[in-house]
């Protein structure tokens, strides 16, 4: 009976890896209640350590499901980003002083640098996969936005049963 199990199991997750799904993807996760207070802190500490941006507009939250045409399922996952917060008192001329700020808190927090992109600095936590993108606006004001993201989890920690 054992080994019928473990046979009709591992047939699933081939089953389900062969789609496209990793067993990364079918692991647990943490709750999205936990991703939305860790976006949250890690928002509030990133912005509390910029100097002069204490008076910042209040980031607004969301949840969106992760499958999308360029991420594959599983279904039911989903990620918490704040929403593109902008710094828009901050004088363009200290940018340069606010990114190297930006940097040193996200490495203080335990970021790296993942990805750089034009005026887009992306930095992943390898931590627990959470990422931060800080990105130099190319209107004349130069406008600073941050979003912290959660990456895909399950809103209840646990892939359904299949």
């Amino acid at each position: 009976m054992r080994t019928i199990r473990i046979t009709a199991g591992i047939v699933i997750l081939t089953a389900l890896t062969s789609c496209g799904l990793t067993s990364e993807q079918l692991k647990p996760t943490i709750t999205k209640a936990q991703a939305t207070q860790q976006v949250t802190s890690y928002d509030t500490e990133i912005v509390t350590s910029l100097v002069g941006t204490a008076k910042e507009a209040v980031p607004v939250f969301q949840s969106m499901e992760c499958e999308t045409a360029d991420i594959p399922g599983p279904k039911g996952r989903v990620s918490v980003s704040s929403d593109d917060r902008a710094f828009r008192t901050i004088p363009k001329e200290r940018n340069a002083e606010i990114v190297q700020a930006f940097e040193t808190k996200l490495t203080s927090l335990g970021f790296e640098l993942y990805r750089k992109s034009g005026n887009d600095r992306v930095y992943k936590n390898k931590s627990n996969g959470f990422t931060v993108v800080l990105r130099e606006g190319l209107d004349d004001r130069r406008t600073l936005t941050l979003t912290v993201d959660s990456g895909c989890v399950w809103p209840d920690g646990t892939p359904p049963a299949r």
